[in-house]
């Protein structure tokens, strides 16, 4: 299982600390709906985050075991996967905030306060599992561990800990906030608006990372 950890590890950090998802549950919180939304929130992105995971550990796992040369195929899906993470990571650095600039924020934020449960759910399975950044994380988590051909039992274990470490960052604020409430609502406007304003340098450092681990593990 230590291969599979190290397959998993980059891009559920990545995840984890993705800001625009964390200050979507954030918004959520500060709303009036707090509870039942953020319950609804956090489960469509656990949902989310593991679909795209199975799909890439499935796809990964049949191609390897129907190709008959494996090696070369690992090899070109995790490139081709890492050179995607490294694009993404050069855009959203190329949209950083200037010095003394605020960063814009998406139509999507003002919406948030007045969301329903069931649209809460959607949006953030949405995010997850359709949005390519984070799409794109899942994917390569699933593919790096289907990459591996383990036995049944290992890819389930490898599933539960990609989630319990790709959606801490969701899930813990959440429960946190079911057992704290409103005491919590200072901190979370100040780590909305830091969250916000550092999106991009945030994103940029993650991707180039990631997809230049992805890429050494083709090699």
């Amino acid at each position: 299982m230590g291969a599979a950890f190290s397959a998993i590890l980059s891009p559920a950090v990545g995840i984890l600390i993705s800001p625009f998802p964390i200050v979507g549950l954030i918004l959520i919180l500060l709303s009036n709906k707090a509870r039942i939304n953020s319950i609804f929130y956090t489960i469509g992105w656990i949902v989310g985050n593991i679909a795209i995971f199975l799909i890439g550990l499935f796809l990964m796992s049949s191609a390897v075991s129907s190709s008959g040369d494996q090696s070369m195929l690992v090899k070109i899906i995790l490139i081709v996967l890492g050179v995607l993470l490294i694009l993404l990571g050069v855009h959203d650095f190329s949209k950083r905030p200037k010095n003394g600039e605020k960063a814009a924020t998406p139509k999507w934020f003002e919406k948030m306060s007045n969301i329903k449960p069931g649209g809460a759910m959607i949006f953030a399975f949405l995010l997850s599992a359709v949005n390519p950044k984070n799409m794109l994380l899942s994917l390569t988590a699933g593919v790096s561990v289907g990459a591996l051909n383990l036995a049944g039992g290992q890819e389930i274990t490898a599933t539960i800990i990609f989630g319990i470490i790709a959606c801490c960052s969701i899930y813990i604020p959440t429960i946190a906030f079911l057992l704290a409430g409103k005491r919590l609502n200072k901190v979370l406007d100040s780590t909305r608006n830091w969250l916000i304003q550092n999106n991009s340098v945030i994103m940029a450092v993650l991707f180039l990372f990631i997809g230049l681990s992805v890429i050494s593990k083709a090699f």
